[in-house]
């Protein structure tokens, strides 16, 4: 039997701030239904509701090396129900977990030791694999967070020599992120100092880049849609600035499109939704958007009008800034909007201008919101996705099963699930260039459609009759994994 640790900074129900969360949630127990033996490792953090999920403490406690000091750490342990091969292991230490939220401090302010957090979660989880005496095959880094796990098997290989026939694969989902640190901490990796000479391996502009490090030793790298494999090997710019870096690494980048859970995101089954429905009884939709629209305060009689959703992240990558340049347009289209999230300051005071601007059609959410989130994906008539950049994207797939048609720019794993309607086929709207104008000329296309109800309904249809289900992607996982392992990636 196959055994792989998989490692996270977040995993879903325990944390979440983004899909990241929802990847380290499903994909790990979709491994498992194939037969893998597989483990999650991912921090123990204070948000976490300990006994609602049933978390056990184990007699486990280790100390991890951070420069000259030691740190004490723990395990707990949860074991799935659904499958005995599944269990997540939490790694606890209360001063840099166990009293935050994921990157950030309870009360919402980001941590400003983030990189010493997750360089002393990456050791740990290297501790815990002794401790527990359970010797993976394959490690599954996901981003940043545990990036420099590869770079300690090969650099430092003497201090884990039970981990010496173990591979490893890095997931890159979003590569703007790559936990950089001032160089004046470099003692603090115990890492041979050459690692960290300009251009070396560790080195990035005169700072720390352990992402950088962790696509140079890993066993393979991947990414999160084909797309976006080829785009950041293509573009400086889509790969922030690591285009030369996955160049020099000889390495082919793999792309693997996320998937969706649908166990969460299904409509015929929702609990957090007004009116379920199905294929066969869309026609229920409908009340999920007369819910939806009074919940937002809303009239009723804005129910004829198209609603645009969206659920977002605020930030630049997220297409907020055309967004903002657009909605005095797109309101004169006759719409109403509904936006969910929270970010970037400067965007979340323009939109909170807007929305004082167009009381009547158009309303902000900050902050995460799960049951809302599932209220928009059911009740919009459209799901907007400007982002970008995007290296995969959950929501506009899980947007499709809604019946609730995506429109997006033409990026990444946007491009591979959202074909153009185009008179005959198609289950969404795709802009190409990066644009308030093709933003606005391509929402002004769907709300045409939209009003032409037997094309709607045909979209509609294309739409939710798509399966972007985890079992493709963990399959090709598996078979990833197998080639990794046997030496031949």
């Amino acid at each position: 039997m196959m055994k792989t640790a998989f490692i996270s900074a977040e995993v879903y129900p325990f944390s979440k701030v983004g899909g990241l969360g929802d990847v380290a949630g499903a994909l790990p127990l979709e491994l498992a239904n194939l037969g893998i033996d597989i483990a999650v490792f991912t921090p123990g953090y204070g948000s976490i509701d300990r006994k609602s999920f049933a978390i056990e403490s184990s007699p486990y406690r280790f100390r991890v090396r951070i420069g000259n000091d030691f740190v004490e750490c723990g395990l707990s342990r949860w074991q799935s129900t659904v499958n005995p091969r599944l269990q997540v292991y939490f790694v606890e230490n209360e001063a840099y977990f166990g009293s935050r939220s994921v990157y950030s401090e309870l009360n919402g302010v980001p941590c400003a030791d983030n990189p010493k957090r997750f360089y002393l979660f990456s050791k740990a989880v290297l501790e815990a694999f002794r401790v527990l005496n359970w010797i993976p095959q394959l490690i599954h880094c996901q981003d940043n967070h545990c990036a420099l796990i590869p770079v300690y098997l090969k650099k430092a290989s003497s201090d884990y020599r039970y981990l010496e026939n173990s591979k490893t694969l890095l997931t890159l989902h979003n590569i703007a992120y790559q936990g950089i640190t001032e160089l004046s901490q470099w003692e603090m990796f115990n890492l041979p100092e050459d690692l960290f000479y300009p251009t070396a391996p560790l080195e990035w502009y005169g700072q720390v880049n352990p992402l950088k490090a962790g696509i140079i030793f890993a066993d393979a790298v991947n990414t999160v849609s084909p797309t976006h494999a080829r785009e950041i090997t293509e573009s400086q710019e889509l790969s922030a600035g690591l285009k030369g870096v996955l160049a020099s690494t000889g390495k082919r980048i793999y792309g693997i499109l996320n998937g969706v859970d649908y166990r969460e995101w299904n409509p015929a089954t929702d609990r957090f939704i007004a009116k379920q429905y199905s294929p066969g009884t869309v026609s229920e939709k409908r009340w999920n958007k007369i819910a939806l629209l009074k919940d937002m305060g809303f009239g009723q009689l804005d129910s004829d009008r198209p609603l645009i959703g969206m659920v977002s992240r605020l930030v630049e990558q997220k297409g907020i800034a055309i967004l903002i340049e657009s909605i005095e347009r797109v309101m004169a289209m006759d719409v109403s909007m509904i936006v969910l999230g929270s970010g970037e300051p400067e965007y979340e005071k323009a939109l909170l201008e807007l929305s004082e601007r167009f009381p009547g059609h158009l309303r902000i959410d900050f902050g995460y919101n799960n049951p809302l989130s599932h209220k928009i994906m059911a009740g919009a008539d459209m799901f907007l996705m400007p982002s970008r950049y995007e290296p995969c994207g959950i929501t506009q797939m899980a947007a499709l099963k809604y019946g609730t048609v995506p429109i997006v720019h033409k990026t990444g794993g946007l491009a591979d699930t959202i074909d153009n309607w185009n008179g005959e086929t198609g289950n969404g709207f795709v802009f190409e260039n990066y644009s308030s104008e093709a933003l606005v000329g391509t929402i002004k296309k769907a709300v045409d459609a939209y009003r032409q109800k037997k094309i709607w309904k045909r979209i509609m249809g294309n739409g939710m009759a798509c399966d972007f289900s985890w079992q493709r992607s963990a399959v090709q996982y598996h078979e990833l994994y197998q080639s990794i392992i046997d030496g031949n990636k």
